[in-house]
C-alpha cells in the first residue's frame, strides 16, 4: 500500500501566537491583582505561583519573538486555569483550559496523507475524502492542487525543504491512478 505524508503550512499559527501572548499577559496582570488584593498567605502563594507560570512564558516571547512550544503553552493554559478555578472563578478557569485544547489541537503540524483508502485531511475534526470524491490532485513547482467533485479547490505551497526531497512524479502518478 503506498501512502505519502506531506506537510502543509498552518497560516494561522500568527494569530495564535498573538491570542496566546495576550491571554498571557492578562493571565499575568490578573494573578497581580489578586496578589495585591490577598488577605492570606496561602492566597498570595497561589497567585506569585501564576505570577511565575504566565511571566516565564512571556518573558521567553519576548526575548524570542517565536511561538511559544507546546509543552510550554499547553502546561501554563492549565495551570493558570486551574489556579483560577482555585480563586473560584471558574468562568475565566474553565474557558482557560478549553482555549489551552482547542489551541493545542489547532497548533499541531498539519500533514494530509493520501493513501488507497483516500485523502486524509487535518482539520478538526479530521476529514477523510475517498479517491471517488476527488476530481483531480496535481503538485507541480512547490503547489499542491487538490480539486474536488463538489467543486471544492485547495492549494497550498510546500515548503522548499520538503519538496526537494520528494518525487512529485511518483506522487502524481499514484494520485492518477486512484482517481475514479
Amino acid at each position: 500500500m503506498n501512502k505519502f505524508s506531506i506537510p502543509i503550512p498552518n497560516d494561522r499559527e500568527k494569530t495564535y501566537r498573538i491570542v496566546t501572548f495576550i491571554i498571557i499577559t492578562l493571565n499575568f496582570l490578573g494573578f497581580g491583582y489578586i496578589f495585591v488584593l490577598a488577605q492570606n498567605t496561602i492566597a498570595s502563594v497561589i497567585s506569585i505561583t501564576g505570577l511565575v507560570i504566565n511571566g516565564v512564558p512571556w518573558i521567553y516571547y519576548l526575548i524570542n519573538k517565536k511561538h511559544l512550544k507546546f509543552p510550554l503553552t499547553v502546561l501554563n493554559g492549565l495551570l493558570s486555569g486551574c489556579i483560577w478555578l482555585y480563586f473560584g472563578i471558574s468562568a475565566v478557569g474553565s474557558m482557560l483550559i478549553l482555549f489551552t485544547f482547542m489551541g493545542y489541537f489547532a497548533n499541531k503540524e498539519k500533514v494530509i496523507i493520501f493513501s488507497d483508502d483516500g485523502i486524509q485531511y487535518p482539520s478538526f475534526p479530521e476529514k477523510m475524502y475517498t479517491w471517488d470524491e476527488v476530481d483531480q490532485v496535481i503538485w507541480k513547482d512547490d503547489i499542491l492542487s487538490i480539486d474536488l467533485k463538489n467543486n471544492k479547490l485547495m492549494q497550498f505551497k510546500i515548503e522548499k525543504s520538503f519538496s526537494e526531497n520528494f518525487d512529485n512524479h511518483l506522487f502524481n502518478e499514484f494520485c492518477r491512478r486512484n482517481i475514479i
